[in-house]
């Protein structure tokens, strides 16, 4: 018979963390690709470097033609965020659209500081106006909502777009650990059926091989050889049973020949002219060999009970059937 090829449970956890890997690859790169091509023929998203251009191109075309006076930011893309100071050296704020977070990081800029944030990193162009006021441009690289209306409702498009990113990882991480759970509790039933054979003494019905893992198949191989010691273990006490009744019954036999010897000679002593003391000794014999004769027959009615379980063997398995 060919030899079936096992692999190790090493194998299998390995295996594991392979597919996880591959799983968690491809749906990175799907969803990427998803979201590019999204991007690119929904129209609900723009570049990510459209508020570059933008503020470039208001940087270049738009701010040098203005004044404070005559600053109007309809004419800016909404994708600028601004901050109008009075001077280059200036920290007096003139005009902004920007929130307290984002013109905090403008000012730190304007004064040369750079500190590290949490989220997008900001980006500025500064463009100096006609009567020497600058105009700070603040933007970054993120996938803006076309519609403006949408972008102070809908949550950020990488946010959004990193959580169900992170839910599809999840979900791959879930299957892959799915799949490869279903497979050992496949491997650990076979083990527990072939423990509970054992334990209910039922080695015919029990199945100690089929695992795919070398691990579980060394186990079920374990299984089986005490399976089969507890066979010849049982053998050997009903052997030892089966003698002791044979004994008993031999001793019966041969302990009534001499009983009923003393039965028959009590009652020709009874036939005599006994004494009064002489016939109650003779009574006392008979009843007592009455006795003796009723414990012999309770023995050998209880040694001549079957045993309660016998053991049967054949070529292949040891087996053991209840009586």
């Amino acid at each position: 018979m060919e030899k079936r090829r096992l692999t190790s449970l090493r194998s299998v956890l390995l295996q594991y963390l392979v597919r996880t890997a591959l799983a968690c690859l491809l749906v990175a790169v799907g969803w990427l690709l998803v979201l590019l091509l999204w991007i690119q023929n929904s129209g609900l998203f723009l570049p990510a470097n459209q508020a570059a251009q933008a503020c470039q191109k208001a940087a270049q075309d738009v701010l040098p033609g203005m004044t404070a006076e005559t600053f109007d930011e309809t004419q800016l893309d909404s994708l600028c965020r601004y901050a109008l100071f009075a001077a280059p050296d200036s920290s007096e704020v003139l005009a902004t659209n920007m929130d307290a977070g984002h013109l905090q990081r403008a000012m730190e800029n304007q004064q040369g500081k750079t500190r590290w944030h949490f989220g997008y990193t900001q980006y500025y162009m500064t463009s100096k106006l006609q009567d020497g006021t600058v105009c700070l441009l603040q933007f970054d690289y993120a996938v803006p909502y076309a519609d403006p209306a949408l972008r102070g409702v809908l949550p950020d498009m990488q946010t959004v777009h990193c959580i169900l990113g992170i839910l599809l990882l999840i979900g791959a991480v879930v299957w892959s650990t799915h799949r490869t759970g279903r497979f050992l509790t496949r491997e650990t039933e076979k083990l527990t059926a072939a423990a509970q054979a054992v334990a209910r003494k039922e080695l015919d019905s029990a199945v100690f091989s089929g695992a795919k893992v070398r691990e579980y198949e060394s186990a079920l191989q374990a299984l089986q050889t005490m399976g089969d010691e507890l066979t010849g273990s049982l053998q050997k006490q009903w052997d030892m049973e089966q003698r002791q009744r044979e004994q008993i019954i031999q001793l019966s036999h041969k302990l009534k020949t001499p009983l009923t010897i003393i039965e028959g000679n009590a009652e020709l002593l009874a036939e005599d002219d006994l004494t009064e003391e002489q016939r109650a000794q003779v009574e006392a014999i008979l009843q007592g060999a009455e006795q003796t004769r009723t414990y012999l027959g309770k023995i050998r009615a209880e040694v001549q009970t079957p045993l309660k379980y016998k053991t049967k063997k054949n070529d292949k398995t040891c087996r053991i059937v209840e009586n």
